[in-house]
């Protein structure tokens, strides 16, 4: 991405989260209707069953994972709708526009993909959409990147990142799932968007946010926006991920006020 006249800018943002998500441990489940929707509904695997589906599946993620199965736990199905929640708060779009649902890993209820029924929900005007998952820690930056080039930023568009890992191991649960979303504009937004890549980012930032995963440092940017904390003309670095797969996106304050996503 150019670092010359800003094309995009971030116009609006939203966050919600669930704190301490509940997991359990999917060997021990028997509630069919929990675990079916893995298969499409037609798996009838149970725990005794050594072979079936169910079992073939959950190794196949341990061994992804490089943990015992005895230590991989499994996101419930019932939780908070984090999803919905970040883009109510976001509001609707000024006019038809796209939108597109970036997911760290998988739909947590594999029984309702979330995003068609994200887009049917809001009953928004959109004009196309696209759901990219398993991104793991980069998609909360490289939305930015895709926004740039599939996007008119005449009309805008609106991103939700979700970060909610389906599995997860029993010593190390995530004590909160979060979920951002995200409305761009053209140039002359709050927000300019200057740069986004990954690795080491470009030096001269006036403050940094980040955190772990997916949606590192926006919810802490959200916060400082709305504690009215940056300045017009800060460079404001947002940085996504661990120290060995991390990405980044360089933005710059306007004095153009935030839009409404709360």
């Amino acid at each position: 991405m150019s670092t010359g006249a800003p094309l995009l800018s971030v116009v609006a943002l939203a966050v919600a989260t669930e704190e301490d998500p509940r997991y359990h441990d999917p060997r021990r489940s028997r509630d069919t209707e929990d675990m079916a929707g893995l298969f499409g509904g037609w798996d009838t695997a149970r725990e005794d069953e050594g072979a079936g589906l169910l079992a073939a599946y959950l190794a196949s993620v341990a061994r992804y994972s490089g943990a015992p199965l005895s230590e991989l736990r499994m996101l419930t199905p019932d939780g908070e709708d984090i999803a919905g929640t970040a883009l109510s708060r976001l509001g609707p779009p000024p006019g038809p526009q796209p939108f597109v649902l970036v997911q760290a890993s998988a739909d947590r209820d594999m029984l309702s993909a979330a995003l068609p029924r994200l887009v049917h929900e809001s009953r928004w005007p959109v004009t196309e959409d696209l759901g990219l998952t398993h991104l793991g820690d980069l998609g909360g930056t490289a939305v930015v990147g895709l926004v740039s080039w599939w996007a008119d930023a005449r009309s805008g568009a609106t991103a939700l990142v979700v970060d909610q890992p389906l599995f997860a191991l029993a010593g190390a649960l995530p004590g909160r799932l979060t979920a951002v979303a995200l409305r761009f504009g053209d140039g002359d937004g709050p927000l300019h968007v200057l740069d986004q890549g990954e690795g080491s980012p470009p030096p001269g930032a006036d403050r940094s946010f980040h955190g772990p995963g997916a949606c590192g440092g926006w919810p802490e940017l959200h916060h400082a926006l709305h504690q009215d904390e940056l300045r017009p003309g800060d460079r404001i670095l947002v940085r996504c991920g661990t120290e060995e797969q991390r990405s980044w996106v360089l933005l710059r304050r306007t004095a153009s006020a935030l839009g409404e996503g709360r």
